[in-house]
């Protein structure tokens, strides 16, 4: 999945490769292959893997404001990614934000303008945190006009296939406006992605700039998902990048 957006002082780029582009994390598998895969994917959007910034995901809400000497960081070698970081913002024209997900979502932010341009990495525990509300506010600090930032929910796992029990809905007490549809005794569907766009909206992003790529990781075989695959899932690679 890729997306142009024209801006006043340039393009954005937003992409989220597909379960074919292969595996793209640097914890599973072969790291020369995934290198190999990230460049490949990275290409179709004439882009370059040695711009790619990334970060070691742990399902938290900490975001990071990147900065011009941070581009590269983890794009070529699992060493150099910012450790503990679920989401980031940058200001820097050129700096590609990565993120890798296989269920969970990758949420998009940019300005109207091409000013900021941010990503998380947002499942149901980082959601819970406050992931969305951290990249909104870290956005905030490079660009203040909140009506005037963008966001787009790309492909997770959807209210069809992600069931959760009583303890895990306990995380999202107070959440009134998620969707969530009991059935099957104990078991509740919850919808991820419109959580994520409840909460952006209570951050003052308005509801017309917020939209969603359609689809579910889980179901069919177009996406990864570690639900369906169990440990053999190979995680993909959503990016965002603003260029000239």
């Amino acid at each position: 999945m890729i997306e142009r957006i024209t801006t006043n002082s340039g393009e954005i780029l937003l992409g989220q490769s597909r379960l074919s582009d292969g595996n793209m994390t640097f914890s599973r598998g072969n790291r020369e292959k995934t290198l190999a895969n990230r460049r490949v994917f990275l290409g179709k959007m004439g882009l370059q893997v040695e711009d790619l910034t990334m970060s070691t995901l742990v399902h938290s809400n900490k975001c990071r404001l990147t900065e011009k000497s941070d581009i590269g960081r983890g794009g070529t070698k699992w060493e150099t990614a910012f450790p503990s970081t679920d989401a980031m913002v940058t200001g820097e024209k050129g700096a590609i934000l990565g993120v890798t997900t296989a269920d969970c979502l990758p949420v998009f932010l940019w300005s109207d303008g091409g000013e900021v341009v941010g990503i998380a990495h947002a499942g149901w525990k980082g959601l819970a945190e406050g992931v969305v509300k951290n990249l909104i506010e870290t956005a905030a600090q490079v660009y203040p006009a909140r009506e005037k930032l963008f966001l787009k929910i790309g492909v997770g796992i959807g209210s069809c296939c992600y069931t959760v029990d009583v303890e895990r809905l306990k995380q999202f007490q107070g959440y009134h406006w998620c969707e969530i549809h009991w059935r099957e005794g104990e078991k509740a569907h919850l919808d991820l992605a419109e959580i994520a766009v409840q909460q952006a909206v209570h951050e003052g992003i308005p509801r017309d700039n917020l939209s969603k790529w359609e689809g579910c990781s889980c179901c069919g075989n177009e996406y990864p998902s570690h639900r369906r695959d169990g440990e053999n899932f190979q995680p993909d690679l959503a990016v965002i990048v603003r260029r000239e």
